[in-house]
């Protein structure tokens, strides 16, 4: 069973619900369907019921535009689009036959997101390990405040927690005092949630049981924030390919992303020389694009995405490393640091803050705290910045567009 928001919904209830019943949905297991919808009990109900026959399906993020929703549902290949009301499906061109499964798209953050296609077995076999390793008994309930269109809140929040037989409760306004309005009512449940949510929580110093974090690496001084009001804190790392590829269960650093799921191997640098971590999961190797370190103990850090790290003069900068001083300051409420081509040093840093200081006073902050080559050459200060649908930033468009 689960909750949505302070709804109880039984496995009969799931099974039963009118969207397991269409007329439309003759043959579940050879149909490729896309759902953009803010029902998110219809959304549980109809993933289960493709799970369950073998079907296919393609959560997209509630808030897309219906335009938006098709051209990715034609992109992933499939026979129907459900944009919010289930009784009506776009008909659109039929889907080649594949194995029944869930069809996901990359973050984006790198360029044109890609299509993913994992199949039923593969995120069995990625729960069955999750829950392996999952650190706090397995009676332990999930708060979801993360998208269920996302792997993080579907995968990890939700089916991995029905899996180990507790009780997820899936929220759908994310507010803050909501969500801390919800902790307390569940007391003993983990919330699984955007960094950026759980940073904004830890501001109202309520006392949290446990949080699980993932999709971003944090700045130090959020972290630290975070850790200060949270009795049990636990990281995960991944990507849309292999799903959850480490957890971790007490990270010091930001940077700590966990060991690896026994059911994949890994191949990554050391703490001193960081590469590119290799994932293996059903005979095929598939490169993150993430500089990782392993430290003599199996325990996964991350410095930088590989196509991020910015090359001065042979030097190498990590973005995050010049974000995390910059955001000590009070007086700076986002800062991302990108790369622009550079004739002289072949790449330069730059940066987009949100700050009420003067571009000299940060000047000479970092000069304080940084060395040369991490310093700063162009400064952009703007009001907002621009993030993806999912939350991210994506410092490759800011090199471009800036």
């Amino acid at each position: 069973m689960l909750y949505i928001e302070e709804t109880l919904y039984t496995e009969q209830m799931l099974t039963d619900h009118p969207v397991c019943r269409l007329s439309w949905l003759t043959h579940p297991g050879t149909t490729v369907v896309a759902v953009c919808t803010k029902d998110t009990a219809a959304w549980i109900a109809f993933c289960l019921l493709m799970k369950r026959t073998q079907g296919t399906v393609v959560p997209l993020h509630p808030d897309l535009p219906e335009a938006g929703a098709r051209d990715m549902a034609e992109r992933a290949g499939c026979d129907f689009l459900i944009y919010g009301d289930f009784q009506q499906p776009v008909r659109l061109t039929q889907a080649k036959p594949r194995p029944g499964g869930l069809i996901q798209f990359s973050s984006g953050t790198t360029g044109e997101a890609k299509v993913i296609h994992r199949t039923w077995l593969s995120i069995e076999l990625e729960v069955t390990a999750y829950n392996q390793c999952f650190p706090l008994p397995h009676a332990t309930g999930t708060i979801v405040a993360c998208p269920t269109s996302h792997s993080f809140g579907l995968i990890c929040g939700v089916m991995a927690t029905l899996y180990r037989g507790a009780v997820p409760v899936i929220l759908e306004h994310t507010s803050p005092r909501h969500v801390l309005r919800v902790c307390r009512a569940h007391p003993d449940a983990i919330l699984y949630a955007g960094p950026g949510i759980v940073y904004l929580l830890s501001q109202f110093k309520q006392q949290l049981f446990a949080v699980m974090i993932s999709g971003m690496t944090l700045p130090n001084s959020w972290f630290e924030a975070i850790q200060e009001v949270t009795d049990y804190l636990l990281q995960q790392y991944g990507c849309s390919e292999t799903g959850c590829i480490a957890l971790h269960p007490n990270p010091t650093t930001a940077q700590a992303i966990g060991y690896p799921l026994p059911h994949l191997q890994t191949e990554a640098g050391t703490i001193n020389q960081p590469a590119e971590l290799l994932v293996e999961s059903d005979g095929t190797w598939t490169g993150t694009k993430d500089l990782v370190g392993a430290s003599e103990n199996g325990e996964l850090f991350f410095f930088s995405r590989l196509d991020e790290m910015i090359n001065v003069s042979g030097l190498s900068v990590y973005p995050a490393d010049v974000e995390d001083v910059l955001l000590r300051r009070a007086d700076v409420n986002e800062a991302v640091v990108f790369k622009k081509s550079d004739r002289l040093q072949g790449e330069r840093v730059c940066v987009q803050i949100v700050s009420s200081a003067t571009e000299e006073t940060l000047r000479s902050f970092c000069h304080a705290h940084l060395a040369p080559h991490q310093c700063p050459t162009d400064w952009t200060f703007v009001t907002e910045i621009k993030k993806l649908p999912n939350g991210k930033v994506s410092r490759i468009r800011l090199g471009v567009t800036s």
